[in-house]
């Protein structure tokens, strides 16, 4: 996540062009904006290897499941997003190459994953909901078998798929022809919803630790994606937001 960060920080806005409305990116503003989400992620980050803060078990279901390895590890979620992070930095969308909407919607995925990432953590300890597998957890790594509620390979996996296809559906599609996009996001969601069956196959969450989770990437990172098109200029985006992916997300994931 770092290397990402750095990565995205670099090659985007070091070479990212200005719109057609003129618009510089101003250093200052731009380096307050990236330090606050580094701020949020590691935040998160330190929380998340802190002690939940309580133990329950809800609706008397078992905690005494085998435990398991994941089926998607934590460094392949992480992968998937610096590269669909590198992929809307770098990829010439309908507005040209290294345009300003790139740099901002690169910057806006950054967000919504450290925001999903704090706000799943905050709930996990909050809540201290105990994992399937909870009896079996190996003593190395007990600090997580209390953290069940959301899931927060889920929440990443949803907070990816809605958040690159909104862009997809705004930047990519041409008038009449949203084929790609459709496509895009329909795949990039059942992705997300097999990440959250994997978790729930590998003994790592219940159902509803899905769906909660499904439901947080998803709003975190419609709410940034938002914020992050109303600071585009008007002549330098489509202007055409998507508020589409939410019933696809919806639909995807509750046969869960």
């Amino acid at each position: 996540m770092r290397i990402n960060v750095f990565l995205l920080a670099v090659l985007v806005a070091w070479s990212v062009e200005p719109g057609d409305a003129g618009e510089q990116l101003e250093f200052f503003p731009e380096l307050a904006e990236w330090s606050a989400a580094g701020l949020v992620f590691y935040t998160a980050r330190w929380l998340d290897h802190q002690p939940a803060w309580g133990d329950r078990c809800f609706f008397n279901q078992p905690d005494d499941k085998p435990y398991r390895e994941n089926t998607v590890s934590t460094t392949t979620l992480y992968t998937a997003a610096g590269l669909t992070g590198l992929g809307i930095g770098l990829i010439p969308n309908n507005d040209g190459w290294l345009r300003v909407s790139s740099y901002r919607h690169a910057q806006g995925l950054v967000e919504t994953l450290s925001g999903t990432y704090l706000l799943t953590v905050v709930g996990k300890n909050l809540i201290g909901r105990r994992r399937p597998s909870y009896a079996n957890y190996p003593a190395n790594d007990r600090i997580d078998a209390g953290k069940s509620f959301p899931s927060g390979h889920t929440s990443i996996s949803f907070a990816i798929a809605t958040y690159s296809s909104l862009y997809a559906r705004d930047y990519f599609g041409d008038s009449g022809k949203e084929t790609g996009p459709l496509i895009y996001t329909t795949t990039s969601h059942l992705l997300a919803a097999y990440v959250g069956y994997t978790r729930i196959i590998d003994n790592r969450h219940f159902l509803s630790d899905v769906i909660a989770g499904g439901l947080l990437g998803s709003g975190v990172a419609w709410l940034v994606y938002e914020y992050q098109q109303r600071k585009n200029p008007a002549e330098d985006s489509s202007n055409e937001t998507s508020k589409s992916v939410v019933p696809v997300f919806l639909t995807v994931s509750i046969p869960l």
